[in-house]
């Protein structure tokens, strides 16, 4: 299993999980398998940059999953509109 980061960052003011760690992704043969952990109390939600949306789940910025080509990236934000 390659993972890119894990779920279990947490945020040290609240002790929930840090939006920036809140994923897993693994690659299983050629499928590459994203987790989100969605639940709003176990998770440190926090408003977007611009206030519209609230951030459940961000890589900040683009990756480079473990065990794909190297050109491959992904960018991946998980949000709810305000």
């Amino acid at each position: 299993m390659n993972e890119l980061t894990n779920p279990t960052k947490r945020d040290k003011m609240s002790d929930k999980i840090n939006r920036y760690g809140n994923y897993r992704i693994r690659l299983e043969g050629s499928t590459l398998i994203i987790e989100i952990e969605t639940d709003f109390d176990k998770v440190d939600v926090q408003p977007s940059a611009s206030r519209k949306s609230m951030v459940i789940a961000t890589t900040g910025g683009a990756k480079h999953p473990a065990g794909m080509d190297p050109e491959v990236k992904l960018n991946l934000t998980l949000y709810k509109r305000l």
